[in-house]
């Protein structure tokens, strides 16, 4: 009789928990990342300085240093 009683009192505190208070905990979890997300702002990219007019500039898209060799490829088939 015992063991019954405690399973039941068990049984009514997890459907007590999962009904109050686990929505409870995941409200303010949801707000707070919420508030954080919203602390952090859009992502903008960094300003680049301004340019005067006719200056050229090459950035490489990848990120990798360009090579320094005034060289230029250029395919080509040969014709006889």
């Amino acid at each position: 009789m015992r063991v019954l009683l405690i399973l039941l009192l068990i049984y009514v505190l997890f459907r007590v928990f999962f009904r109050l208070v686990l929505p409870l905990i995941g409200r303010y979890m949801f707000n707070k990342a919420v508030q954080s997300m919203q602390g952090q702002g859009s992502y903008t990219q960094p300003k680049a300085p301004p340019r005067r007019e006719g200056e050229v500039r090459i950035e490489n898209p990848d990120g990798s240093p360009r090579r320094n060799d005034d060289s230029e490829f250029v395919d080509y088939v040969e014709v006889k």
